[in-house]
């Protein structure tokens, strides 16, 4: 019995001191392996848009991916991986410089122990959140942070109160109001953070007309952040448009350049202690969408997130042939219908504009600025309230009640460039008669954006039910008093995509298309 009590004992002994071991005695200086799942973030915010250009970048390429994994774990970028690797399995790829120099200590995120040795991330919170979301990423991916703090205390309220007098956290929401500490939430990624899009402004701006200064000021992109989102007329427009996205960015790009050095942007904090640079430097500010140079196209930072969220971005080779004249970048016209029933609409003129472009008929893959009396059109009135388009391929015949010209399309949405190809829906149709001529115009939804729900004429009434007397006002009136231009009726998307199917028919460019739209 006592040999019995006497194992009993050890096995206590031994229990207990395998629990004490297994509690981690870190210090001050510490480079530890911990699964994302447990460091808590100190900021409820992170800029969507700056994960989703990494997300986008690791869908593209997987070296970026183990690159960041390597350069994040204090290695460099070089590294060796293999169809079979995957971010959680550090064994099935290889850092380059990984034991063959130290440790670049200062390309780890950092974190700081608190109560209950539990590990507080204060550095990197877009990168870890990029790393949980992505494929083969997630909770139980482990990653090396830097302690750079051990915070003594075993009570929550001065723990938050130590964090942030030291600058290691952002107390504040989304929206730039103060929280409690217990708001901050549990677990990195985009299912728990809130979306800040004045931050994510703030990273696309970088480098531009503002820079990060040196040596560091913690969380410097939401001090400008949060002075941003005092001017009324820089309220974020939402993710409707890449155009009126880029278009947003230019607003704060103009407000940011405006200011002087010693404009107080965040508690003491003025401009020039925050990296304001001053001046114009449009040159980054172009390259967002699209990056061109001599030798090639491609999307660029902010194309990439944007797409990665589900917005359309085309970057094409359009380019301003004069200053009345616009290549559309396209090598030949598309088909206007296609298999899944949406088209492919060729925008004459953006929303908002007041310049009359239209297809070239010499040459349909270019544009021109339509003249009048010697000089290039200008609509005297309100922009249009649509993107204007047209059908390629397609035939608005005059014995079908036509003018001879492809079908136009009014579709609804943000603004796209004149030259832009858009697919679209065909919800509805609009009659009507300009100097006694039918003129009709096809009513069309892009696929993603705020209307992308709108599938008939009906399901437009029901949710926008202004648009058809906002339509019908604008063009009864835009050309003026002198002209006669009346709007008939609105019929829904059956009637138009039977006339959309009679214009294939009438169209020289049909052939076998056709043949295979018949139905």
């Amino acid at each position: 019995m006592r040999r019995w009590k006497q194992a009993i004992l050890g096995l206590i002994v031994c229990g207990t001191a395998a629990t004490v071991a297994a509690v981690p005695q870190r210090q001050a200086g510490d480079v530890v392996w911990v699964a994302l799942a447990d460091l808590r973030p100190t900021q409820s915010g992170v800029a969507y848009e700056q994960i989703n250009y990494r997300l986008a970048q690791y869908q593209n390429s997987r070296e970026r991916l183990f690159s960041d994994l390597c350069r994040n774990a204090g290695w460099g970028k070089s590294v060796r991986f293999s169809a079979e690797s995957t971010p959680g399995d550090t064994q099935s790829y290889q850092c380059s410089n990984a034991y063959k120099k130290q440790r670049n200590l200062s390309a780890l995120k950092t974190a700081v122990s608190g109560p209950n040795n539990q590990l507080y991330l204060t550095d990197g919170h877009h990168t870890f959140s990029a790393f949980y979301d992505m494929p083969g990423g997630g909770a139980d991916l482990k990653v090396p942070v830097y302690i750079d703090k051990i915070y003594q205390t075993k009570d929550l309220n001065t723990f938050w109160q130590q964090v942030e007098q030291d600058g290691n956290a952002w107390l504040f929401d989304a929206a730039g109001q103060r929280i409690h500490f217990q708001q901050i939430p549990k677990q990195l990624g985009r299912m728990q953070l809130q979306n800040d899009p004045f931050r994510a402004a703030l990273y696309f701006l970088r480098d531009s007309v503002w820079a990060k200064p040196k040596p560091a000021i913690p969380y410097v992109e939401f001090y400008w952040a949060q002075h941003l989102k005092q001017q009324a007329h820089l309220k974020f427009p939402g993710y409707y448009s890449a155009a009126e996205y880029l278009q947003w960015l230019e607003r704060i790009y103009h407000y940011i350049a405006n200011l002087n050095g010693q404009s107080v942007i965040f508690d003491n904090y003025k401009a020039a202690d925050l990296g304001w640079q001053g001046g114009l430097h449009f040159e980054k500010l172009d390259q967002l969408l699209c990056r061109r140079d001599h030798t090639r196209l491609g999307v660029g930072k902010l194309g990439l997130a944007l797409q990665h969220r589900g917005m359309p971005v085309q970057c094409d080779s359009r380019q301003y042939l004069s200053n009345n004249l616009l290549s559309t970048g396209l090598s030949q016209l598309p088909v206007p219908l296609n298999a899944d029933k949406s088209v492919n609409v060729l925008i004459e003129i953006a929303a908002g504009s007041i310049d009359k472009w239209q297809q070239q008929k010499a040459n349909p893959l270019l544009l021109e600025w339509e003249e009048q009396n010697g000089t290039a059109r200008k609509i005297n009135y309100l922009p249009y309230p649509v993107n204007y388009g047209i059908l390629p391929n397609t035939l608005s015949a005059k014995e079908y009640g036509g003018d001879g010209d492809p079908l136009d399309v009014l579709l609804l949405g943000g603004a796209l460039t004149p030259g832009t190809l858009s697919k679209a829906r065909i919800i509805g149709i609009m009659k009507m008669l300009d100097n006694g001529e039918q003129d009709d115009k096809l009513l069309a939804v892009p696929l993603t954006g705020v209307f992308s729900d709108i599938f008939d004429l009906s399901d437009l009434q029901q949710n926008f039910p202004s648009v058809e007397v906002s339509l019908q006002l604008w063009f009864e009136h835009y050309k003026g008093s002198s002209a006669q231009v009346s709007v008939l009726s609105f019929d829904n998307a059956a009637a138009a995509m039977a006339i959309l199917k009679a214009s294939l028919n009438t169209s020289s460019g049909c052939d076998v298309f056709c043949e295979k739209n018949q139905h």
